[in-house]
Order: structure tokens, then C-alpha cells, then sequence
């Protein structure tokens, strides 16, 4: 059996001892086997020349250490990405209400105002609005849409009143900080890229032909587009996250009327509507087409009577000389 103590001995060895070692066991090799006066010769002038392979050992170490780093950049990569990469300072949320409201119908315009108002006075802008009032055929109805700060969400929400009731209040929040992250990055590389680009522009002491300026215009033009996107895009975020979307509905109160529940009533009455329906469709049918009916008798009928006539006349003229022939015979 082996020991522990020369094996750690061997491997602890200085470079030029593990190299003795080497051409040690390549010489008993070499004595074993056939051409043993070639090895043997080989061994020697590897032994005369100890020295040349002391230069190997720090190239090794060299390898080695590359190695081990190219091995240790994968790991902490992987650390990074597992939780080593810091995640922003600032978040930014796209935060959405939409509530419906509940008041009675004589309040409804009222509270629309009301509400309406409270925003101008906030920090709060109107994004669309809509009313309509109660009519015959339909209930009123009226809608908000607005972006409020969420310091002033609370007051905002404070003018419905006690007379009014929030039958739904639905809440989305969408987080785009990564995305505000990256704009603000594709910004700042893209400024740096256009103001190198001008910078090469402005350089007096180096002559540069007329093909290669305008290749650098061109770009600088490419670039200075990708910022005004970025721009464009940042502050659409800017509006969606500085502030939250509150959309509310108005609607008034539905009563509830007492009495007995008739179908027949309920069908007669449908049956009367429909009726009265159609004969309006009638008249206004008859009303529409009475212009052409008479532009129709016009171009048709005159000609036509003047055709009946002419006929008849000449049936007449027929029959009168057929009367006068009889009487002559």
C-alpha cells in the first residue's frame, strides 16, 4: 500500500522535481524496454539539459490562472443574475381605478359637475367626459375619464358625497420601472453616440472626403431620431406613471315600481307599439314615394292616354266608312 506523506510530498514538489521525477521513470522505461541504449541516450540529453525545462513551470502556472479566471467569470455571472445585480431605487407603477357610481337621477348632472370641478381644482386634468340626460326612450348617463396625482386621489374621491353610492371599484396596477430603466438607458447611450458623432464632425485637423461626412451626417440624423422616440416614449410613461387613470360611471338609481305583474298586458302592449311602429313606417314610405308616382304619371300615363285615344278615334273613323259602305249597297 501506498502512503499519504510521499504522495503529497510528489505533488507538493517544486517544478524542476517533478521534472527529475519524469525523466527518471522515462529512463527505467526505456532500460525495459528493447531499444534501451536509444532511450537510455534520450534520457541522457534530456539530463543534460535540466534547465530547459525549468522555464515551463511559470507558463503552466500562467495557463492554470487564466483558466481558473475564465472559470470563476461564468460563476460570478451567475451570482450577479441570481441576486447579485441591484434592483432600481425608484419604481414606477401605472395604477388604473374604475368606479362605478350610483346616484339618483335628479342629482346625476349635478354630481357629474361637481365631480368635474374637483379636478380642475386638484392636480388634475380632464381626459374625456360625457353626459347625457334622461329622455323618453332612455335613463341618463354620464362618464369621467382623468388623471389625478395620487396625493389628491383621496379628495378626489371625496366629492361623490354621502348621497351617492360606489356599486364597483376595480384597481390594476402595472409596474414599468424596467421598462422607464431602459428608455433612460437607450437615452443616455444613444446622447453620448450622437455627441461623439459631432464631435468627430467638428474635428479640424483630420480631412476626411465628402462621402465619408455625409455617411457621418446620416447617421447623426439616424440617431438623433432614436432619441426623439425615446423622448416620446418616456413621456408617454412619464404620463402614465407621474399620475393614476381614475375612470368613473355615472347611473342613476334604479326604482323599483310595485303592482301586479301582467304578461297579457305586457304583450298587448308590445303589440300596440309595434303597430303604431309600422304604420309611421307607412306614411313616411308613402311620403317619401309620392314625388316619384307623380313624376311616373307625367312621362307614363299622359303618353299612354294619348295612345288610347288616337286608338279609339281610329276605330271610330273605321266603323263610320264600314256603316257608309253598307249603306250605299
Amino acid at each position: 500500500m501506498f502512503s499519504r506523506s510521499p504522495s503529497v510530498g510528489l505533488f507538493n514538489a517544486r517544478p524542476g522535481g517533478l521534472a527529475a521525477v519524469a525523466i527518471a521513470v522515462a529512463a527505467l522505461l526505456a532500460g525495459c524496454s528493447p531499444d534501451a541504449g536509444q532511450g537510455a541516450s534520450t534520457a541522457e540529453a534530456h539530463m543534460a539539459t535540466p534547465a530547459a525545462s525549468a522555464p515551463v513551470a511559470p507558463m503552466a502556472a500562467r495557463s492554470m490562472a487564466k483558466m481558473a479566471t475564465m472559470e470563476a467569470a461564468p460563476a460570478a455571472d451567475m451570482a450577479m443574475g441570481q441576486g447579485g445585480a441591484a434592483a432600481p431605487s425608484e419604481r414606477f407603477l401605472a395604477i388604473s381605478h374604475r368606479i362605478q357610481v350610483e346616484t339618483p337621477a335628479a342629482d346625476l348632472a349635478a354630481l357629474w359637475e361637481e365631480v368635474k370641478a374637483r379636478c380642475e381644482r386638484l392636480d388634475c386634468y380632464v381626459e374625456g367626459s360625457q353626459l347625457r340626460r334622461e329622455t323618453p326612450q332612455s335613463a341618463a348617463e354620464a362618464m369621467l375619464a382623468m388623471r389625478v396625482s395620487p396625493q389628491d386621489f383621496a379628495a378626489l374621491t371625496a366629492s361623490l358625497g354621502a348621497g351617492a353610492r360606489v356599486l364597483n371599484h376595480q384597481t390594476t396596477t402595472e409596474d414599468k420601472t424596467y421598462e422607464v430603466v431602459d428608455v433612460e438607458a437607450q437615452i443616455k447611450n444613444r446622447t453620448e453616440y450622437r455627441d461623439s458623432l459631432r464631435a468627430l464632425m467638428l474635428e479640424k485637423n483630420v480631412k476626411r472626403s465628402l462621402q465619408d461626412l455625409m455617411a457621418i451626417r446620416d447617421t447623426l440624423s439616424q440617431v438623433q431620431a432614436e432619441i426623439d422616440a425615446s423622448n416620446t416614449h418616456r413621456a408617454l410613461l412619464q404620463r402614465d406613471t407621474a399620475k393614476q387613470f381614475v375612470q368613473m360611471r355615472f347611473q342613476p338609481t334604479r326604482a323599483i315600481v310595485s303592482g301586479t305583474y301582467s304578461p297579457w298586458q305586457q304583450t298587448w302592449q308590445r303589440s300596440w307599439d309595434g303597430l303604431t311602429r309600422s304604420v309611421q313606417s307607412l306614411i313616411l314610405t308613402a311620403a317619401q314615394s309620392l314625388p316619384w308616382l307623380l313624376a311616373l304619371a307625367l312621362v307614363v300615363l299622359l303618353p299612354l292616354r294619348f295612345a288610347i285615344r288616337r286608338c279609339m278615334r281610329r276605330s271610330a273613323a273605321r266603323a263610320q266608312r264600314a256603316n257608309q259602305a253598307e249603306k250605299q249597297d
